[in-house]
């Protein structure tokens, strides 16, 4: 008897493109698998899609997340309690797998029984699949895929792995107090764990779709982006050895203000006062770092000099 795999897909609102999902899943040239699909409060009637077809095919399970918080990680967590599978596969409402996906997974880590879970290529898409973008990077050591995860460069997602159900439960699970860098957090907690991984190469199997955003959704998105990650690194600092990974924690923070930050200083300047007093307080990075940052918030909060670019963009190189 073949090992069953738990597909795991927290739902809200995607009727528009879980049924893209459905027809990846549909298509597995492995057929011992569940789909357990845990609706977050969807009102597009994208869980009555599902419950149609889950009395078309019994392999396809729907629940309901009933109790606080809302989220994927609650939903994820609620999907593994139900999973009768031996093995775990993430899949998001709106991603694509390889109709050989689940099959290669499989065979690759029964032939590896040591491992607690693996990592598969992935690739990035928009409007059509075959203009996809690798996603992902190859180290030799699993040291320098934590080091990759805490510089917030992630060398995979949250399909990526595999994983072998029991190793993923004793990682404690996704948090569900993130509303995001919850994988991130996750992978960084199984490998300081010392959980055996190992990092395959070859064609993608998974497709995580980028999907546009509203001015809306892109302004809560970069709120989020930037509380959650001060966030990530006040949680993550008691659990690390500062000597060993203070460069990529460094370079982590770093990106937070290169990426996010820094265009947003006036209206997150009370949340990066704090946090660069915290920075600095940890000597987290570089004191002459943090005296440009310094320098560059006073020309962000001065209406006088925003008037001079060429002077804050010459700083924002040098930060």
């Amino acid at each position: 008897m073949k090992s069953l795999v738990s597909i795991i897909t927290p739902l809200f609102n995607r009727l528009d493109l879980v049924p893209e999902t459905w027809a990846a899943i549909k298509a597995q040239t492995y057929i011992d698998w569940e789909w357990i699909v845990v609706d977050d409060g969807s009102t597009d009637g994208s869980d009555t899609y599902i419950k149609e077809l889950s009395q078309t095919d019994s392999r396809i399970q729907l629940y309901y997340r009933k109790s606080l918080p809302k989220g994927p990680s609650r939903c994820r967590n609620l999907g593994v309690q139900m999973a009768k599978g031996d093995y775990l596969l993430f899949l998001d409402s709106d991603d694509i797998i390889t109709s050989t996906c689940i099959e290669k997974r499989v065979d690759f880590i029964q032939q590896h029984p040591l491992l607690d879970f693996a990592v598969f290529t992935q690739a990035t898409f928009e409007k059509n699949i075959n203009n996809y973008k690798i996603f992902g990077k190859y180290y030799d050591k699993p040291n320098e895929y934590l080091e990759s995860f805490l510089m917030d460069s992630p060398p995979w997602c949250i399909s990526g792995p595999m994983w072998r159900k029991e190793s993923f439960i004793n990682t404690g699970r996704f948090r569900e107090d993130y509303t995001i860098m919850e994988d991130p957090e996750l992978h960084i907690r199984a490998i300081l764990q010392g959980l055996d991984f190992e990092v395959v190469e070859g064609a993608p199997d998974f497709f995580y779709r980028l999907l546009p955003k509203t001015p809306e959704q892109e302004q809560v998105f970069r709120h989020n982006s930037i509380i959650g990650r001060m966030r990530f690194y006040f949680d993550l600092l008691p659990t690390l050895n500062l000597k060993h990974h203070r460069q990529a924690i460094s370079k982590g923070i770093l990106n937070l203000y290169k990426n996010f930050l820094l265009a947003r200083i006036k209206t997150y300047h009370t949340e990066h006062q704090d946090f660069l007093a915290w920075v600095e307080t940890k000597k987290l990075i570089n004191p002459g770092k943090i005296k440009l940052i310094k320098v560059y918030t006073v020309f962000a909060m001065h209406s006088l000099l925003t008037r001079i670019p060429l002077a804050k963009g010459f700083l924002f190189k040098l930060i």
